[in-house]
This record gives C-alpha cells, sequence and structure tokens, in this order.
C-alpha cells in the first residue's frame, strides 16, 4: 500500500489534476493506494476571505462565492469531457450534482456569519473544509470517469482531535483504531481531503495550515503503508531555501529527525508535525 499526497500546487488547476490523476492511475498496485489531497490552489485563501467578509457585513462576500462555486464547476467540466451518454457523461452529471450540494451548504453557513457578524476559529474550520471536501469528491469522480474505481472518504469520520480549532491536536489512538477498521473492509483507490478532522462530538476542526502532509502521515502510520509519497511542484527536501540560496540543491536523502527539524524551524516543504507518525 502507497500513500499519495498532491498539495494545493498539485491541484492548483485541470492541467494539474490531470497529471496528478496520471501519476495515481500508473501506481502499479493502485487497488490498494490511498490518495490525500489539499483543496485547489489557492481555495483555502479564498474561503478565509470570503469567511471575513462576510463577518463585517460586507455583501461582496456573495459576488466572490460564486466565483468559487464557478472555478470548482469549471475544473469538473474540463477534468471529465463528457460525451452525450455513457459513463463520463454520469460522472460529470454526478460531480457537478455532488459539488452543488457542498455549495448550497456553504452559503448557509456564510449567510450566519454575515447575520450575526461573527467569525470564530470553530466556524472558520467549518468554512474552510469545503476546500478538500470539494478537491477529493471532485478528483475521484474524474478518476472514476476513467473507468478506474475510486471511492471517496470523509476524513472527518476518521482523523479525531481535540478542541483547539484552527490547529487541533490528533488523538492518536482513537484515529488509530478508526483508519485501521475502516481500510480492513475495503481494497480499492480511496481518495480523500487533507488538513481536515473532527472532534469527539463531530464538530469539523482542522489541523493547521499545510496539515494534508500530516493527514498522509497518520494514515501511513496507522496502516503500516510502504511508502508515504508527498507530492510538490518542488524537487525535494533542500539544503536552504532556493530563493535566497541560489547553490541550493535536493538532498538525496534525510532522517527522520532532521527532516523534523528543519520543518520545526520553518521549512515550508513539510509540515512540522509529519515526521512523528512516520518514524
Amino acid at each position: 500500500m502507497k500513500i499519495l499526497k498532491f498539495g494545493g500546487s498539485s491541484v492548483a488547476n485541470a492541467e494539474n489534476i490531470n497529471k496528478v490523476i496520471q501519476i495515481v492511475m500508473q501506481s502499479p498496485k493502485r487497488r490498494n493506494d490511498i490518495v490525500v489531497v489539499s483543496a485547489f490552489g489557492g481555495v483555502t485563501d479564498d474561503l478565509i476571505r470570503i469567511a471575513t467578509l462576510a463577518s463585517k457585513g460586507e455583501n461582496n462576500y456573495r459576488l466572490l462565492f460564486k466565483k468559487l462555486c464557478k472555478k470548482h464547476d469549471e475544473v469538473i467540466k474540463k477534468l471529465i469531457k463528457a460525451l452525450r451518454a455513457g459513463r463520463q457523461a454520469k460522472n460529470k452529471k454526478q460531480a457537478l450534482k455532488e459539488a452543488k450540494k457542498k455549495y448550497d451548504e456553504l452559503e448557509k453557513i456564510l449567510q450566519g456569519i454575515f447575520l450575526i457578524k461573527e467569525l470564530s476559529l470553530r466556524s472558520l474550520d467549518t468554512v474552510m473544509s469545503f476546500g478538500e471536501q470539494l478537491s477529493a469528491q471532485i478528483i475521484g469522480e474524474a478518476i472514476n470517469s476513467r473507468g478506474v474505481a475510486c471511492k471517496f472518504v470523509d476524513a472527518r469520520n476518521l482523523i479525531k482531535t481535540d478542541d483547539n480549532f484552527g490547529s487541533a491536536n490528533v488523538d492518536a489512538l482513537k484515529t488509530h483504531k478508526l483508519i485501521s477498521n475502516y481500510f480492513k473492509k475495503s481494497s480499492m483507490l480511496s481518495i480523500m481531503g487533507g488538513f481536515i478532522a473532527s472532534n469527539s462530538s463531530g464538530i469539523v476542526t482542522t489541523l493547521g495550515r499545510g496539515g494534508s502532509d500530516y493527514s498522509a502521515s497518520l494514515i501511513g502510520a496507522a496502516l503500516n503503508a510502504a511508502v508515504i509519497e508527498i507530492w510538490t511542484d518542488v524537487d525535494g527536501v533542500m539544503t536552504a531555501d532556493p530563493r535566497r540560496v541560489e547553490e541550493a540543491f535536493p538532498l538525496e536523502e534525510i532522517s527522520y529527525e532532521e527532516a523534523g527539524e528543519l520543518a520545526h524551524f520553518g521549512a515550508k516543504v513539510i509540515h512540522p508535525k509529519t515526521m512523528k507518525p512516520a518514524r
């Protein structure tokens, strides 16, 4: 089994997502693989901005919300080029239908934020979670449209945390048990959103920005996966920040401890909490 995680830059647009799908489909034992995806590029920032505007009572949040919905619909149409009949037409219709359900749910939440003019960390976590939910569902349906069975898995049911909204702490034992039990009964390619989880009451929490790496690591650890692959738009873990040091180059290998220290001290290539479960 492999865990493959794709970040926001890897799923920034339909062109990049098609590359992601090719990578997933070329995996030699893909039936056992689990794909973890971030929200489409820039979507989490857009969601924060929309929620913030709504909390200030600014009506133009609705315009930005409509643009966000349109962006996702356009990706669906580009990924699943439906014919008049056949599998792809059904997959495209299904993807648009599921996306519409999410838009309607999110719109009601934003309307509530607009009316009470308050944006708590709890409410913001709920709003931000829609990026990963939409991304995973859309990419999963696009994989299905290519004749490869792919099941959407809701990460909120598997990763359990405390109530520290915005950067929740994972209940490792409960999470490990839920993941193990769920995937014992599953033997097909699965896709889920990273970054999102829920507390003991089922209320949405998030693992902190960049938390999709951490999600992939938690799943890999619980299932004793052969490998956790984190796909991104840079060549690997570099000797230094390549934006500041021209001579920086990718390291061929690095220990868990060294990678953890780099992340702890600010390297953006990996989430600081990722290394502990993987190790």
